[in-house]
């Protein structure tokens, strides 16, 4: 049946036929065991495709989002560290078995005609490889990734005349940033994936063609060398043995040493000296070899002309030896260089390794005070050259300290910044573990870097505390569920912060809802407070026994209390008839005037017509208006309580009631004509004619 259907699909689109050609070709003596990292390295290519793309379903390339994302990968997703691992060490095995091909092609003679262009491609693969090490770095968004990313982008803008073109082609902008991550991502998982298949197939297209290299044979001296196996079995089988192996090695790397992941990237954290990869490290240690007084120009020379010179004889170095001889005893000068090449990479690397900080030989009582700092993960906060949080300070820069004042602050990091949200060290700690936590902090300077252990797990903060704004929002954590803050932190940790201000859950209103709160989710209350501390509050407030006989002395701040939970008429039904201290004798008259807010402390607005009928005093009955004068000129103080002068003025268009003197200024305002200001008040026999006459005068 089976057989049936290879046979239907070989009639269909001779895929059967092609990979039994390609399986069964045959392999000229000598072909084995060193023939494998070929195979090895795309081996680990298809390893970073598949980890890659199981990183990428999580992975969110924005600055806001990609260190969340690593972290949630590498902490808290089921086996993401370890895919995490494996993607990363897989980055550098890969990288060590193209060069290990590209050094068996070397050794054995392999890029001579007639397979020149095999090795030209070789060696585009190995810059393709490096490429997508270099756009991977940025993808983390933690310190080492972002600064390294700043140095590679800045020194390739270190060409002249162009360079500042190339690193804004590069970066997106003029600094690294949202558009520089995005376009990393793109050609590392788009572009150079794609390049490298192509390079792949194109190779591998070519060495099936072309034949492997019978070893230590001339150049055209090939066609009598026979050809005893073929590539399946025997072939596949050292290729496979090497992949298991390969495997083992990863997953022993990924297991044991984790994916490093330092803090989140700090575009102000200038001080920050970033470390390239191990494959990076002999030009990183080239470029210090170079006078500094030489500026860019030095710069553009360590970075891109020798390394680009090495990359074109590589290139052409099939077209310029001539020598027909494969064997290397017999290419003494091609040997020989690059055997001295291979002599000063190493020296490079190994100088550019030990230059960073070296471990620092600790005493007994710092190594103690080590494991206490991570104990309590002070690294979360605190960064050490670096590695660590960002929220704290670098421990390292203005290192060694006074063990005194380290002490002193540790005690209590409040009294000497107020608003720290550093907690003091906890008070059951034992002196032996204060004292060497004292002699490892005292100790920290710019030699020392953050444990291994530290560093490759980032700050060993939950999820939660590494969103950008976590600090402003973790209030929402608490509220969600408050017992999670409890596994990490004691109710004293947020007092060190909360002593001196209120949590927004304590702001306006809070008073009159909190027992309800308090009774359905008591540990709620507990994240700050203690069981006893309601009793503060409540020994003075609560409605005891003997309230109604206290509540009468309560203070100005207590009374205030009183009105979260009731209304300001709700002593009106007990007091009724009883006057507070405002209602003093003649407090009718001035009433009118006073402030109405004070008022509805104790009465409602139909408090007032029991007086006012309507919201008039009686006088102000439906004909008030024809007689007021007459009210007005019979008792002129009883219209002033509850209005003022100008009042009048609004009618009667004259100052009222007349000041002295106004008779001499009547003659301005008055007029004789029926509807004349005047007569509304006076009339003209009574009035006008004491002066005018009987006659009314003419206008």
């Amino acid at each position: 049946m089976i057989r049936k259907i290879l046979r239907w699909i070989d009639g269909q689109t001779e895929l059967v036929t092609l990979v039994r050609e390609f399986m069964e070709e045959p392999l000229a003596k000598g072909v084995g065991w060193p023939h494998v990292f070929g195979s090895g390295a795309m081996f680990m290519f298809i390893v970073q495709a598949c980890t890659g793309v199981l990183l990428m379903v999580y992975y969110v390339p924005s600055p806001n989002a990609a260190y969340e994302s690593t972290t949630y990968i590498t902490r808290e997703l089921p086996l993401g560290d370890l895919v995490r691992g494996l993607h990363h060490w897989g980055a550098s095995l890969m990288l060590v078995l193209v060069a290990l091909h590209m050094l068996q092609a070397f050794f054995w003679g392999a890029y001579k005609r007639p397979r020149q262009i095999i090795w030209v491609i070789g060696v585009l693969l190995l810059l393709v490889t490096m490429g997508l090490s270099f756009t991977g770095y940025l993808l983390p968004w933690d310190q080492k990734a972002y600064w390294a990313t700043v140095v590679g982008t800045r020194i390739a803008g270190s060409v002249p005349f162009v360079g500042h073109h190339i690193t804004v082609l590069m970066r997106g902008s003029e600094e690294v940033g949202a558009l520089t991550l995005s376009r990393f991502f793109a050609v590392h998982v788009l572009i150079f994936p794609a390049i490298l298949v192509g390079l792949m197939l194109f190779h591998v297209a070519q060495v099936r063609k072309k034949g492997i290299t019978p070893p230590g044979r001339k150049v055209d001296d090939e066609d009598s060398v026979p050809h005893p196996t073929l590539f399946y079995p025997d072939q596949i089988f050292k290729d496979t043995v090497l992949a298991v192996i390969l495997l083992a090695i990863l997953f022993l790397f990924a297991i044991f040493y984790a994916a490093p992941l330092e803090a989140k990237a700090d575009p102000s954290a200038s001080g920050y000296v970033p470390r390239p990869e191990w494959y990076f490290l002999p030009n990183f240690q080239l470029l210090k070899y170079i006078p500094t007084a030489w500026g860019e120009w030095g710069e553009f020379l360590g970075a891109a002309v020798i390394p680009g010179l090495a990359v074109l004889v590589l290139i052409l170095l099939p077209y310029l030896d001539r020598n027909p001889e494969r064997r290397p005893s017999r290419r003494p000068v091609a040997t020989a260089a690059a055997l001295a090449s291979l002599v000063t990479l190493g020296y490079l690397g190994y100088a550019g390794a030990v230059s960073g900080p070296r471990p620092v030989d600790l005493t007994p009582t710092q190594l103690h005070g080590e494991k206490v700092f991570l104990d309590l993960r002070c690294n979360s906060c605190h960064g050490i050259n670096g590695g660590g949080g960002i929220e704290g300070q670098d421990l390292a820069p203005d290192g060694p300290r006074d063990p005194d004042a380290v002490a002193a602050v540790l005690r209590s990091p409040t009294a000497f910044t107020p608003r720290s949200i550093m907690p003091p060290v906890p008070e059951k700690m034992s002196d032996d573990d204060f004292h060497a936590l004292v002699a490892y902090v005292s100790a920290i300077d710019s030699s020392f870097h953050m444990p291994f252990e530290a560093v490759g797990f980032g700050s060993r903060r939950p999820a939660s505390h590494t969103e950008e704004n976590w600090f402003a929002n973790h209030k929402f954590e608490v509220r969600k569920d408050p017992t999670l803050c409890a596994e990490c932190h004691q109710p004293s940790f947020c007092q060190s912060c909360h002593l001196t201000r209120r949590p927004d859950s304590h702001l306006d209103g809070w008073l009159k809802s909190h027992f309800g709160t308090a009774q359905e989710r008591a540990e709620y209350c507990q994240v700050c407070h203690e069981p006893d501390y309601c009793n503060s509050c409540h020994s003075r407030l609560m409605h005891t026994q003997d309230w109604m006989q206290k509540h009468a002395r309560t203070s100005p701040a207590d009374a205030e209390l009183c009105g979260e939970c009731h209304k300001s008429d709700f002593c009106v039904t007990c007091h009724e008839g009883g006057r507070p201290a405002t209602h003093v004798e003649g407090w009718v008259q001035t009433h009118a005037r006073g402030d109405t807010a004070e008022c509805t402390l104790c009465h409602t607005k139909g408090f007032c017509t029991s007086c006012h009928e309507g919201a008039r005093p009686s006088s102000h009955a439906a004909d008030w208006m024809d007689r007021h004068s007459r009210s007005a000129r019979a008792d002129a103080a009883d219209c002033t309580t509850c209005h003022q002068t100008a009042f009048c003025q609004s009618c009667h268009g004259a100052e009222m009631p007349h000041p002295d003197g106004w008779l001499l200024a009547h003659k301005d305002e008055a007029a004789f004509s029926p509807d004349a200001v005047c007569f509304r008040c006076h009339q003209y026999e009574e009035k006008c004619a004491q002066c005018h006459g009987a006659a009314v005068p003419e206008q």
